[in-house]
């Protein structure tokens, strides 16, 4: 398993802007907020420490509603996303505890601008990561002549919660400082786990390095859905290289 930690994370203020709500960031009431926007998503960027723990394990689909990983592990899935893989990538990945305590902070304090929008920036802040590490990957499995498939989030509709406890019996959580609790939650809260089928030709092949919308079951009553707000800038890898 590798681990990897970003450390030029940009917090686009137009997604911080989305994230708590207000999706056109150039106009008059949007304006009202620049400052504190601005405030503290420099706050945030003091605060973030993007860490992932990643690795790529074997997948089959053994039947219309079943994937096996690392050939040993069943799971529930929408199948159809895994035919043709081989091998599936799966992640931890959190901006640690430091954001979420110091937004708490705000709100007990009844700064309570103050807090949705540091809360907002660490959203945007495991965003950015998720879509660095998503174009990390593509590239990886690219050079080796393979296609990437959709980023699959345990949760949503293509695999259920329960499969967090497989995710982290394979990777070390605990070395990210990420608690998986008995409801399959994890802690701190800004923190995710994620799936990729890798294969030569998959049924579902995704090899777009931005991270998109249009896979999700909630996309028309998402309020931060991107296919309403317009969609995400093309990761710049070249530049915001991680630690390894």
């Amino acid at each position: 398993m590798e681990y990897i930690k970003w450390d030029n994370l940009k917090l686009d203020t137009s997604e911080i802007y989305r994230r708590i709500g207000m999706p056109d960031a150039d106009s008059k009431r949007s304006e009202n907020f620049k400052p504190t926007i601005e405030e503290m998503r420099v706050k945030a960027l003091g605060l973030v420490d993007a860490r992932c723990i990643y690795g790529y394990v074997p997948v089959e689909v053994t039947g219309p509603g079943e994937i096996l990983i690392a050939n040993q592990y069943p799971v529930g899935a929408a199948a159809s996303f895994f035919e043709g893989a081989q091998e599936v990538l799966i992640a931890i990945q959190t901006i640690g505890s430091r954001l979420e305590e110091e937004s708490m902070r705000l709100f007990q304090d009844g700064e309570m601008l103050d807090g949705m929008v540091l809360d907002g920036c660490g959203t945007v802040a495991l965003d950015e990561a998720l879509e660095l590490l998503r174009g990390m990957v593509v590239k990886q499995v690219s050079d080796r002549g393979l296609q990437t498939g959709h980023n699959l989030c345990p949760g949503g509709y293509q695999i259920p919660l329960e499969a967090q406890k497989i995710l982290f019996t394979l990777l070390d959580g605990g070395e990210l400082g990420i608690s998986l609790g008995e409801t399959m939650l994890m802690s701190p809260i800004k923190s995710h786990t994620l799936v990729i089928p890798v294969g030569e030709k998959l049924t579902k092949p995704n090899l777009s390095c931005a991270i998109t919308c249009e896979m999700c079951v909630e996309q028309q009553n998402c309020a931060h859905s991107r296919l309403k707000f317009g969609k995400p800038k093309s990761v710049k890898t070249e530049d915001q290289a991680p630690n390894i």
